[in-house]
């Protein structure tokens, strides 16, 4: 083996081994988050009619793997993490042999997995107990498993690897798709662009008399259904079109947030003064200027290279006769029909486009695509430089990836970091009075958070937090009024007025305004 090829290999699985590592130091030590207390509050605490129950918020995979997990080893901030630190193992070593597999050994080796491992939402979720990572492990083995049966040409119906191969793909596609629904989307895209390189053409999909389209639609999709639906039914009978209304209805709104979420992480959270969650840029500052730019500029124009690279390619030959022409063609087409099968589904069936956190198949569906078209211009046209200007885009994509890189808080739930100082606060102030049976109510920010840190941390000593908000359209059955609270904890614009002798704040965080006032009776 040569010395370089060694360098960039060790260099990428030190990459590899910094993100898991980033990752589990992040699950043990970071409170937690709103929508993580979320999903224990409403699913995990409970019986198993709380795991079957069906809303957006409860990522299946995640939630069916967690619930044992908390049961046997307990509900801290990092064993309700475990899942999705399993689904970070799963995506980093199925990046690192895809990567291999199509770029070889060398510096694109090196970049590519970069890209990959350190994109700072993917960071965010290979440690928050959500189902995304899981999600996008899956879907990336299966993309892997795709690379390998790509190598062998044309389909055919009698070998073994081919129909079995097939089988586990369709497996592992629908596995991500019982993460997180909507990678519903990528995994068709995926699939319906094997089929056409695999079969041969786009023609070969109506050939329903075929021999080798009925056996490949038989290993490549009846698995994935049956494993699909044996796993869903009982949430696809609670599901209703009314789940998918996250009031995202222009395509430069989703775009605005997939821009900033990657791109402009560290410039756009919640620790500068916003109130809550991550924020827009001030008007006229450079980071709206920049939002702009990568809005209505640069990811229209990496949608237009993947695509007029995929034309060429597509041009070039009437079927691909090599490996890296199968891997263009496959990667090139599913990050195409992944927007394309968005746009319809929001022109078709009235479904809002996706928050970026839904659609983090698009990061590795476009960064393969568009490294792999790189290489084929880079070929076509070698006069242009375009490896080298390549190469220069990707480092300084890693460079602003890794400026993002912290180990304080989820940039989307970034209010959240004060969630432990809260929960401590009131039980040091409760320990000091000797109080026992404390009520707790107020604003909704902390309802899921203040409750999972009390059951955590086994404290019998307080009563389950309501919400009482009057700036939020929902509060807790049977609350009580703010004064007849032990501890009422409020943001400014729930702030009931409390005052007089017997009130006393004990909490107050400048940033986010929150405030715990202390009530003697």
């Amino acid at each position: 083996m040569k010395t370089s090829v060694l360098v960039w290999r060790v260099l990428a699985l030190c990459v590899l081994a910094l993100a898991f590592g980033i990752s589990v130091y992040r699950a043990r030590i970071q409170a937690i988050g709103h929508d993580e207390a979320e999903e224990y509050d409403t699913f995990l605490d409970g019986g198993v009619y709380h795991v079957l129950a069906y809303n957006p918020a409860n990522h299946v995979l995640f939630t069916l793997s967690a619930k044992p997990i908390v049961w046997a080893l307990g509900v801290r901030e990092f064993t309700l993490r475990i899942p999705s630190l399993i689904g970070a193992a799963l995506y980093l070593g199925a990046i690192y042999l895809l990567c291999r597999r199509l770029f070889v050994d060398g510096v694109v080796l090196f970049l590519s997995v970069a890209m990959l491992c350190f994109n700072p939402q993917i960071l965010d979720f290979m440690s928050a107990a959500r189902g995304y990572i899981l999600g996008l492990g899956c879907l990336s083995v299966g993309m892997y498993i795709l690379a390998r049966l790509a190598d062998r040409g044309r389909f055919q119906p009698d070998d073994k690897y081919w129909c079995w191969g097939c089988a586990l793909v369709s497996t592992f596609l629908a596995l991500s798709v019982v993460a997180n629904f909507t990678n519903v989307v990528p995994a068709a895209a995926l699939m319906l662009s094997f089929a056409t390189v695999a079969l041969g053409s786009f023609s070969a999909l109506v050939k329903f008399r075929d021999r080798a389209l009925r056996t490949f639609a038989q290993y490549s999709v009846v698995p994935g259904v049956v494993v699909g639906f044996s796993i869903l039914w009982p949430y696809l009978l609670q599901a209703r079109l009314g789940h998918f209304k996250i009031n995202m209805d222009r395509a430069s709104d989703a775009l605005q947030d997939t821009f900033a979420a990657s791109f402009l992480y560290k410039w756009t959270d919640d620790m500068y003064g916003s109130a809550i969650s991550a924020v827009s840029p001030l008007p006229g500052s450079w980071q709206q200027i920049v939002l702009n730019l990568g809005t209505y500029v640069l990811l229209p124009f990496l949608f237009l290279f993947v695509l007029v690279g995929l034309v060429l390619k597509s041009r070039a030959r009437s079927e691909p006769t090599t490996s890296r022409d199968a891997y263009c063609l496959i990667f090139g087409r599913s990050a195409i029909a992944s927007v394309a099968l968005i746009a319809l589904l929001h022109a078709g069936a009235k479904i809002d486009y996706p928050l970026s956190r839904y659609c983090l198949f698009l990061i590795p569906l476009f960064t393969i695509s568009s490294l792999l078209l790189g290489r084929e211009f880079s070929a076509r046209f070698p006069q242009l430089h375009l490896e080298g200007a390549g190469v220069v885009l990707s480092v300084i994509v890693i460079c602003d990836y890794g400026l993002s890189v912290q180990t304080k808080y989820f940039r989307y739930n970034a209010y959240d970091v004060i969630s432990r100082s809260i929960y401590q606060t009131i039980a040091d102030d409760a320990r000091s009075r000797g109080l026992v049976n404390v009520r707790v109510g107020g604003t909704w920010w902390y309802e899921p958070e203040v409750n999972f840190y009390r059951i955590s941390r086994h404290a019998d000593w307080m009563l389950p937090y309501d919400v009482k908000d009057h700036s939020y359209w929902w509060q807790s059955p049977n609350s009580l009024e703010p004064a007849e609270y032990d501890y009422f904890v409020f943001t400014p614009a729930s702030d009931p007025g409390l005052a007089g002798p017997r009130v006393r704040t004990i909490f107050q965080d400048r940033p986010t305004g929150i405030t715990i006032e202390a009530i003697y009776k």
